[in-house]
């Protein structure tokens, strides 16, 4: 062999192939053997080359070396180039044949190119060699990197065909069983396996096999059984990673030699089931006739499928959550609104017992009261006559070992669980339960009543041993949450009934102490203002015909004094009024006469009794009336009281500016609004102004007169018509009050 390199080697990029070629030249000439390496070495590639001068050389050559290309004389004196063809497509070998000829016809050309050729070059055109070449090597790689394209779509197509039945499976059924069944069963067709086995983990966290494949001979042997090999790579397989072995050879370990011997194992894979970190078990395949040189490919399909069985493993497990939630829910909702409709505490208890042993599928529930000293079982279930009660009986509360250790699961977990109850160090009580009672296993929680110990629930096999689940346990600690619940309702509802009975005595009582003083306060104002009206009418009559000096003048200080007593008097015989109509409202016996009124006599009137005193206090009055403000549905007597009172208000209040009364209609309502330009009210004060003897303690009112009864006794009117008095005000500013009428337009 002859080697030849360039100084500047063609980048791999460049020729999409080797960076230095292999050539097999087919030429018994010499000469035309040199203008091929000149021809190629002035185009800088480099390369390496054999040369076959006879038919017998390049079968040989074929068979022994490994080339890129083949540049072959189309004629030479014992074979053609249709004979190098045959070896090389009878070789194996998938490489370009370029034909170097002196005279090739287009004819003779193109039937070698249909012939299986790759292209062809005149040795009077070397030049061009270099060209065809490169082009010849980027159709071939071009057609491989299709061809290996192909078959990835084709063995892709083929794995997505194994997974998508297996994914169907899984969409088909919950039953994880029947879809890990389906997974060994294909996967053993599919890859030619001895065995297909899948392995998940038992309550003692060792990997059991509980699936293999059908078509396994020893599958009754196998099925159940721990997988041996498991140990050895489980630091692997809980990281996630893929355990291949290829042979059973001296590179792997004794140990694992020994145990996969056991099983005639040659070759291995074991693929982990994971889904977020959780191992959920494995995939393992088993080849035992020989060792097994497993493809990328064939990994990569275990692998997905792993994928996809962890996935399911885990939809089911999260199905079964979901359904475990439900059923606790449920029973809690069922135990929930039993209790909640039930305030007896005995009734209760009784049902919380046969609700929860009906629910757990136990042998006997007990619910237990603890008190200073003892243990009392107040309430017991049992699943048969059969088995032995505990009920009514009493123990001394030292004991019970729990229940006075504050360390104790009881205590600090809110659970007490023994799957076998004769293990644990025994006393009087526990040998008795033993003996007598037949227990074999026990979980309690305890019930806290407002965080005060009443008791526990207890829920006890006597027929086999038994494992309570995280899930029992939770579930027993919210019914017992629930107990507790419904006892404390219990308990405060007897309390409540004392207090209640207690409380409405107590009501009657102040009642009939309250309708006492109501009775005398009304025959009190009764007769005090019959008392007080007939020397005010008096005091009136006389000051007034004093003021009218029809038996003699008076002097200016005789009359300021007359003036002054008739006016004091007249406020108190105000105030008597105000007082009276005010109690008999609260006494509920004012009776209103309704009457369909005139609004246009209403306003009038108010204008002529207002106008001419606005005038003299230097006020303008004016009054507005909506349109559609016609009639009013009152008591004519009580609605111009109203009236006369926010407008007096409002000219007692008002120095300077304007008293406006306008009078609205809506839908539903008539609007009578008193709108003034006087001192104002703070905001404050504005819903306390209505209240019995209020007046705003301010230096601006400070100098006005009043009773502070009209407010009050206004609105008080308006509430007995179904209405209302509102206030909108600014100090300094002015105010609005206005009357709200239930009405509606005529």
């Amino acid at each position: 062999m002859q080697t030849l390199e360039h100084s500047q080697v063609m980048q791999r990029q460049e020729l999409s192939i080797a960076a230095q070629l292999h050539l097999l030249i087919v030429e018994d000439v010499k000469a035309d053997v040199d203008l091929m390496i000149l021809a190629l070495e002035s185009a800088q590639i480099a390369f390496t080359y054999d040369i076959a001068k006879s038919q017998s050389e390049c079968q040989h050559l074929l068979q022994t070396q490994t080339y890129d290309a083949i540049l072959a004389d189309y004629r030479l004196p014992q074979f053609t180039a249709y004979q190098v063809l045959q070896l090389l497509q009878a070789s194996g070998h998938e490489i370009p044949l370029i034909l170097v000829t002196g005279s090739l016809g287009e004819e003779a050309a193109v039937d070698c190119i249909k012939a299986g050729m790759t292209d062809y070059v005149m040795k009077e055109r070397l030049f061009r060699l270099p060209v065809v070449l490169k082009r010849s090597l980027q159709e071939f790689e071009l057609r491989r990197q299709q061809q290996q394209a192909a078959a990835r779509t084709q063995l892709q197509a083929q794995q997505q065909a194994i997974i998508n039945h297996i994914v169907h499976a899984m969409r088909e059924t919950l039953v994880l069983d029947e879809v890990l069944q389906i997974t060994a069963d294909m996967l053993h067709q599919a890859l030619g396996l001895s065995r297909c086995l899948i392995s998940q983990p038992n309550s003692q966290a060792q990997m059991g096999i509980y699936h293999i494949s059908a078509a396994t001979r020893e599958r009754e042997h196998l099925l159940g059984h721990e997988c041996s090999l498991y140990p050895f790579y489980q630091d692997k397989l809980l990281r996630g990673e893929m355990v291949i072995v290829r042979d059973m050879d001296e590179n792997v370990s004794m140990a694992v030699r020994d145990a996969a011997g056991e099983c005639n194992i040659r070759a291995l894979i074991i693929a982990p089931l994971l889904y977020r970190q959780s191992f959920l078990g494995g995939i393992i395949l088993h080849q035992c006739e020989r060792e097994r040189d497993w493809t990328e490919q064939e990994i990569s399909l275990v692998g997905a499928i792993s994928d996809q069985c962890a996935i399911a493993i885990h939809q089911v497990q999260l199905f079964s959550q979901v359904q475990q939630q439900l059923h606790r829910q449920q029973t809690l909702n069922q135990i929930s609104q039993a209790l909640n409709s039930i305030l007896d505490p005995d009734v209760i208890l009784q049902e919380i017992v046969r609700l929860t042993g009906e629910c757990f599928d136990v042998d006997r529930l007990l619910i237990f009261s603890v008190d200073t000293d003892s243990v009392q079982i107040l309430k017991e279930w049992r699943a048969s006559d059969r088995i032995y009660s505990m009920l009514n009986l009493q123990f001394p509360k030292s004991e019970w070992i729990d229940l006075i250790d504050p360390d104790s699961d009881f205590y600090c977990q809110r659970y007490f669980h023994a799957p076998d109850y004769s293990q644990l160090p025994s006393t009087r009580i526990r040998q008795m339960q033993v003996e007598q009672a037949s227990t074999r296993s026990v979980l309690s929680v305890p019930i806290f009543i407002r965080d005060r110990l009443f008791g526990g629930l207890s829920l006890q096999t006597t027929n086999t041993y038994r494992t309570f689940t995280h899930e029992e346990i939770y579930l027993l600690q919210q019914i017992a949450d629930q107990a507790a619940i419904a006892l404390y309702n219990a308990q405060s509802y007897e309390r409540l009934e004392e207090l209640v009975q207690q409380r409405t005595q107590e009501l009657e009582a102040e009642k009939l102490v309250s309708e006492t003083a109501n009775r005398a306060k009304s025959e009190f104002l009764s007769n005090i203002s019959h008392e007080l009206r007939t020397p005010l009418t008096g005091i009136l009559g006389f000051s007034g015909v004093l003021m009218e000096q029809i038996f003699g003048s008076l002097n200016a200080k005789q009359k300021q004094y007359i003036e002054c007593i008739h006016t004091s008097g007249k406020h108190l015989l105000d105030l008597i009024n105000d007082l009276l109509d005010l109690t008999k409202i609260e006494a509920g016996k004012e009776e209103l006469t309704p009457e369909t009124l005139s609004i246009e006599d209403i306003a009038q009137a108010c204008l002529s009794l207002f106008q001419e005193r606005c005038r003299q206090r230097g006020l303008e009055f004016h009054l507005a009336i909506a349109s559609e403000a016609i009639t009013c549905t009152a008591d004519r007597r009580r609605l111009n009281q109203i009236l006369v009172n926010l407008l007096s208000n409002a000219l007692k209040f008002t120095d300077t500016g304007s008293i406006t009364l306008r009078i609205e209609q809506t839908s539903q309502q008539i609007l009578f609004s008193v709108i003034d330009t006087g001192i104002g009210i703070a905001l404050e004060d504005c819903e306390a102004i209505f209240q019995p003897f209020h007046q705003v303690d301010s230096g601006l009112n400070r100098k006005y007169e009043g009773t502070g009864l009209g407010l009050a006794l206004s609105r008080r009117l308006a509430q007995l018509h179904g209405g209302d008095i509102t206030v909108r005000s600014e100090l300094r500013r002015g105010s609005c009050f206005t009357l709200y009428l239930p009405g509606s337009r005529e």
